[in-house]
C-alpha cells in the first residue's frame, strides 16, 4: 500500500511539472532585465534583444492568440492605435524600467489580421511600426499589418505586402457625362486577354474605383484569378467618385447614400456606355456591382432598385446602418427581388467613422448582422461572412476574391 501511495505522489508531481508553463523568450528577457543591477546593464540587455528581432520573428507571438509589439526610442509615451481598439483610445505601451524599450501585449483570434499605427502622446501624428515590414494602404497612407499565426496570406498579394500600390497602367480610361447627376465620372476599364466568349464577358462594376485599383490591386488580382481558372474571364469597370480625397461636393458620400439619381446613372447611362464599347454579356446575372463601406451600401441598393439590370450585388463592410437602417428596412418591408448578394464584414468594425457618423450607426458589425438576419428571413440567395479583421483595404482585397469565385466561378476551384 505504501508503495502504491508513493507511485501516486510521484505521478502527481510529474504531472504538475509538465503543466508548468515555460516562459516565452520575451518573458525570459523581461526577467533578465529585472535582475540586472545597473541601468547600463539593463540597457545593454535591451539593445541585444532589440537587435535580435528580425522580420520573421516580429511581431512576437508567445502563443497563437497573443501578440507583443516593441518600440525602441526616447519617447515619453508610445501607444498602439488600430483595429484592435477600434481606432478609439490607444493601447499604451509599458516602458521597461532602465531602458528605452517599450512593449505592449494583446490578444486576438488566431486567424485575425489587424492594421495599426504607433502614436507618441495623445495628440501626436501617427507612424508605422519601424520593426514591421508588412504594410497596408488606405487614403491616409501606410499602416502596419499584424497578421496572427493562423491568418493565411494570399499569394496573389506577396509583392504588395510592403505597401506597394496597384497600378492602373493596363486599364483603358474613359470620361462619361451623366444627365442624371449633372456631372461626369472618370472610368478605368479592365479587359481580360484573349478572345471574348460567345455572348460576351460578365462585368464587375466597382465603386471607389481607383481605391480598388491602388489599395486592393484588383487588376493584378484579376490577372491571376483568371489565369488560374478560379474565375471566368471578366471585364471590370472602376468608377471613381468626384473629389476623391477632397472636401468638395459632390463626392462618394453624396453618391452612395442611397441616391436614386446615382442608381439611374449606373443602370441607364453607365451600363449602356460600357456595353456599346466592350464585349459584355447583356443580362442581369452577368452584371455585378460591388463596393466597400459607403460603397457597399450603394452596391446593395442598386440591384434592389434595378434588378432587371443588376442581378448581383457585393457589399464589403457595407454601411447598412445608414439613416437608421434604411436599407435593411427596405429589404425587410418589400417583396424579395430576384438578385444574389454577397455580404461580408469584419468583427473589428464596431466603431467605424466615430468622428463623423451618428453614434447609433457606427457599429458596422452589428448592422451587417441585422442585414444578414433580414436576408435570411426573406429567403434571398446570398452569402454572409464575418472575418476577424477591421474596416480596411487589406480585408476587402482578400475577400473580394471569395466573392468573385462565388459569383463567377471558373473551370478550376
Amino acid at each position: 500500500m505504501k508503495k502504491i501511495i508513493l507511485i501516486l505522489i510521484a505521478t502527481i508531481m510529474t504531472g504538475c511539472a509538465m503543466q508548468k508553463k515555460e516562459l516565452s523568450p520575451f518573458d525570459r528577457f523581461l526577467a533578465e532585465v529585472g535582475k540586472a543591477g545597473s541601468p547600463a546593464q539593463k540597457q545593454a540587455l535591451a539593445e541585444a534583444f532589440y537587435a535580435s528581432l528580425q522580420p520573421s520573428t516580429y511581431p512576437i507571438f508567445p502563443d497563437d492568440t497573443t501578440y507583443i509589439m516593441i518600440f525602441k526610442g526616447e519617447k515619453d509615451s508610445v501607444g498602439v492605435l488600430g483595429d484592435m481598439n477600434n481606432w478609439t483610445q490607444p493601447d499604451w505601451m509599458t516602458r521597461i524600467a532602465g531602458t528605452d524599450l517599450f512593449y505592449s501585449r494583446g490578444k486576438a483570434p488566431v486567424t485575425a489580421r489587424l492594421e495599426y499605427w504607433f502614436v507618441f502622446g495623445k495628440n501626436s501624428l501617427w507612424a508605422v511600426d519601424p520593426l514591421n515590414p508588412a504594410k497596408a494602404l488606405n487614403g491616409f497612407g501606410e499602416l502596419s499589418e499584424l497578421a496572427m499565426p493562423g491568418y493565411e496570406q494570399h499569394p496573389f498579394f506577396a509583392e504588395y505586402r510592403s505597401g506597394r500600390k496597384g497600378s492602373p497602367e493596363q486599364l483603358k480610361v474613359h470620361e462619361i457625362d451623366s444627365r442624371a447627376l449633372g456631372y461626369s465620372h472618370t472610368l478605368h476599364v479592365y479587359v481580360p486577354s484573349g478572345s471574348s466568349p460567345a455572348g460576351g464577358f460578365p462585368v464587375l462594376y466597382l465603386q471607389d474605383g481607383l481605391d480598388y485599383v491602388e489599395f486592393a490591386q484588383v487588376p493584378q488580382m484579376l490577372d491571376q484569378l483568371i489565369a488560374s481558372g478560379a474565375v471566368q474571364p471578366l471585364i471590370a469597370v472602376f468608377v471613381t467618385p468626384p473629389n476623391r480625397f477632397q472636401p468638395g461636393m459632390p463626392n462618394r458620400m453624396t453618391e452612395y447614400g442611397m441616391n436614386e439619381e446615382y442608381v439611374r446613372f449606373f443602370a441607364d447611362e453607365l451600363v449602356p456606355f460600357i456595353e456599346a464599347r466592350y464585349p459584355a454579356r447583356r443580362s442581369p446575372d452577368a452584371r455585378l456591382v460591388a463596393g466597400d463601406s459607403f460603397g457597399g451600401l450603394i452596391s446593395a441598393f442598386i440591384p434592389f432598385m434595378r434588378p432587371e439590370v443588376f442581378g448581383n450585388g457585393c457589399s464589403q463592410s457595407g454601411y447598412v446602418s445608414f439613416r437608421g437602417d434604411s436599407l435593411i428596412k427596405l429589404y425587410r418591408e418589400t417583396s424579395r427581388r430576384p438578385i444574389r448578394l454577397y455580404v461580408d464584414v469584419g468583427t473589428y468594425e464596431e466603431n467605424v467613422g466615430a468622428s463623423f457618423l451618428p453614434a447609433a450607426e457606427t457599429n458596422f458589425t452589428e448592422g451587417n448582422r441585422r442585414f444578414n438576419k433580414v436576408l435570411r428571413e426573406a429567403g434571398y440567395d446570398f452569402v454572409y461572412r464575418e472575418y476577424p479583421e477591421g474596416h480596411t483595404w487589406g480585408n476587402w482585397r482578400r475577400h473580394l476574391i471569395d466573392a468573385l469565385i462565388w459569383f463567377f466561378p471558373g473551370e478550376k476551384p
